[in-house]
């Protein structure tokens, strides 16, 4: 079997699956959220809801955050909670028995978005479309960094838009999601600056904004196989950062 043929019938469908899981996921917690929750409920709730669509555990744990600061915590409080125009951002990595979804959205609560939100899901769908097999993972990462600039804004501090993406096989899966999680560690796994590989595979996307020092952030999974790229768990470009 090829490296081609592998990717093709056995991570693709398993990532799709996820990520698709993982989409219904983030529609049943938007469909709960209610004014005066604090990020830990939102945290919460987001456990039980998918502890109730039967995922395995947790590639990593959600995270919710509410009017997040380009300089604070990225640890879930209770201090904050939503009220009418709060920006809450939400990051979702529940995991399967072969693989993980990886998807984050930024919402303005019961509000219009305001252009803090808008700017990061355009980023978010720039980004994707640009990676491809001919480009080097690093180049992703300076693509949002040029695209933000140019529009007078910034990614921030972040070294790392996202990261390639695992599923669960050989040795390593006896020890699932841990192995996974650990791999995106190495910096040979991250969209970072100074990573020379070319992409192939699934990659998570995460590119940050930053305006007037309020953040936001989607996420968005990516398969690349030769020619073929794929927006994991979406019919098509236009459905990044929708839910």
């Amino acid at each position: 079997m090829t490296v081609s043929t592998h990717l093709k019938t056995n991570v693709y469908p398993a990532f799709d699956d996820a990520q698709r899981r993982t989409l219904a996921l983030l529609r049943t917690i938007t469909g709960q959220l209610s004014a005066g929750m604090s990020e830990r409920d939102v945290v919460a709730l987001a456990e039980s809801c998918a502890e109730e669509q039967e995922f395995v555990g947790w590639f990593q744990r959600p995270q919710a955050r509410i009017n997040r600061q380009a300089s604070g915590s990225s640890r879930s409080a209770a201090s904050q909670s939503l009220t009418p125009g709060a920006l809450l951002q939400l990051d979702l990595a529940p995991a399967t028995e072969a693989a993980f979804g990886k998807l984050g959205v930024t919402m303005a609560f019961q509000a219009e978005e305001p252009r803090v939100v808008t700017e990061a899901r355009q980023l978010c769908e720039a980004a994707c479309g640009f990676a491809s097999r001919w480009k080097c993972t690093g180049e992703v990462f300076v693509f949002a960094q040029a695209w933000c600039n140019n529009r007078r804004m910034s990614l921030g501090e972040t070294r790392s838009i996202g990261h390639a993406c695992f599923p669960r096989e050989g040795l390593a899966g006896s020890v699932w999601p841990k192995a996974a999680r650990a791999a995106i560690l190495l910096r040979r796994n991250q969209i970072q600056w100074y990573n020379p590989r070319r992409m192939t595979g699934v990659y998570a996307i995460n590119p940050p904004v930053i305006v007037d020092e309020h953040t936001a952030q989607f996420e968005e999974m990516v398969f690349i196989d030769g020619e073929q790229k794929i927006i994991i768990g979406r019919s098509g470009p236009e459905e990044i950062g929708t839910w």
